[in-house]
């Protein structure tokens, strides 16, 4: 059984119609969403998966049916290589956040 999370996005003025986000499964990215969500006002979703295979399955069926045909850019080879940039970009802005404001916020577990 994989316990898995992503951010879930709040409808509000600036982003009315966010996309779901891919499932995460290992640390220490789950920590990153957790700080995230609590940094800018996101939720965080949990679920659960029977196998590696279901979990592959639903992450490829939303980076198809929502980050591909948006892409106004070309297209990562798999949604894997994605998932690299991505959690390099959460690293990255969770360094910037620190840097301006001085302090080192500690990932909440669920």
């Amino acid at each position: 059984m994989l316990h898995v999370y992503r951010l879930r996005y709040l409808e509000s003025p600036h982003a009315p119609e966010a996309p779901d986000s891919l499932w995460e499964w290992h640390q220490p990215w789950i920590d990153h969403l957790l700080w995230h969500a609590r940094t800018f006002g996101r939720q965080v979703v949990h679920r659960y998966f029977a196998t590696w295979q279901l979990l592959d399955q639903a992450n490829t069926r939303l980076w198809e049916t929502t980050y591909a045909p948006a892409a106004g850019y070309a297209l990562w080879p798999t949604w894997h290589a994605w998932l690299v940039d991505y959690r390099e970009l959460l690293v990255i802005t969770r360094e910037v956040y620190e840097g301006h404001h001085g302090q080192r916020g500690t990932p909440c577990r669920l």
